[in-house]
Formats: structure tokens, sequence, C-alpha cells
């Protein structure tokens, strides 16, 4: 998998890009016991927290200063898991949608971090970071089109958009029941460091291990 990091995004402060890799994933999963508790403890913090004191979070606030610096009102399309926690205090418990899902999911709560996660078989060649430099539409998963504007920050291949601002993901490479292969992104911000993102897809990777035992993964810096 090739991946390109444009200077447009280099210049909002975005200088290198964590992935992770996993092979031989399965949806279907049972998940272990050890994860079902660190689960339900993500899940009271959520409920209970302060959605105000994570919006100030260093790590927050560098993705709110992305979107402003690009014209978008953090309160029209907030962080990505300042929308979750609200999203989660609004159901009353967290969505459990498959296992890989829900694994990254907590990980995304436990380190405030926007963690992107795609079929890695749907992504077509490569995929290039960029200011997406011409007005366009994505396509968010289970929603409908929305307009890009040439000012926002997107990853995509040579199809379309894979994710769009950092907070919403693409329709046409979000995971299913027969997934195999994965790809986790943490594009990050100027607030997050190489290690903080790197150690927190090794904690993916860890909880991913616990229950597929065939799971092979790799984690890869790429520098702007």
């Amino acid at each position: 998998m090739k991946c390109i990091i444009d200077k447009s995004i280099v210049e909002l402060g975005i200088t290198s890009v964590v992935i992770g890799v996993a092979k031989n994933i399965d949806p279907h999963a049972k998940l272990s016991d050890s994860f079902l508790k660190k689960q339900k403890k993500m899940e009271d913090w959520a409920l209970q927290c302060d959605v105000d004191e994570v919006l100030n979070n260093p790590i927050t606030q560098g993705y709110a200063d992305l979107l402003q610096n690009v014209g978008r009102s953090i309160k029209k399309y907030p962080p990505t898991v300042p929308a979750f926690i609200r999203n989660i205090q609004r159901r009353g418990s967290m969505p459990h949608i498959n296992s890989v899902i829900d694994i990254y999911n907590v990980e995304s709560l436990h380190s405030l971090l926007a963690i992107g996660g795609h079929d890695l078989d749907k992504i077509d060649g490569q995929i290039e970071f960029t200011v997406n430099k011409e007005a366009g539409v994505f396509l968010p998963i289970s929603s409908t089109e929305k307009h890009v504007a040439e000012t926002d920050y997107v990853y995509r291949d040579p199809k379309g958009i894979i994710a769009w601002l950092g907070v919403r993901d693409g329709e046409n490479y979000k995971f299913d029941d027969g997934t195999k292969n994965a790809i986790f992104i943490i594009q990050g911000n100027a607030n997050t460091s190489v290690e903080i993102r790197v150690e927190a897809l090794k904690r993916i990777q860890s909880d991913l291990a616990e229950c597929m035992p065939q799971l092979e993964f790799e984690i890869q810096v790429i520098e702007g």
C-alpha cells in the first residue's frame, strides 16, 4: 500500500501519518473477557464524562484547530471523539457493531484520537493525504452525499474520498461481514506525537490478537 502526504496537508500541521495494516481479521470473532471489561470501563467513563473537558484536551483541541483552520464550524462538525461521546450519552450505551469496530472505538475513547478504519481490499492502489483542492462530493457511512469544499482535508484513493475532515469515513470503504484485511489510519494533528499514535495502534493490535489468533499486524509511519 503506497501512501502519499501532499504538501498542502503538511501546511496544516499534519507532518506524519501512522497506519496499521491488519490481515486475517474476523469481524465476528468473540471478544475476550479482558477486552469486554475494558469496553465497559470506557463506556462508563463516556456516559459520565464532561464533554467540555474533553474538548479542552490538547489532543481534541488540535483537531478543533484543524477544522477551524479550513473554515469549518466545530459546532456543526465537532471532532470525532466528542461527537462519539455525545452519541453514547444520547443512547445510554456504547454501540456494538462488530468486533473490529468495537475494538478501535474503545481505543478512540481511551486515546482521544480520531482513528479511521477501512476495509483494505476496497482501497485501490494508493492513499493520498491532501487538501481536496477542488469542490466535490463524499458519501459517508450510512448517510447521504456531502459537499466537499476545495479547502477541506481528506484522504483518498483514485476512486474517491476514503475519509473527510477526520470526522467521517466513507461508505464505499467500510467494513462488512466479509472483511478479511483492514487498515487503521491515525492522521493526527499538531498536538499528537508519532509515539502517542503508535501506542494506540499497538493497543488495537493487542486487542485484535486476543480474539483473532491468525492476525498479522504491521505499523508504519509515513512522513510528509
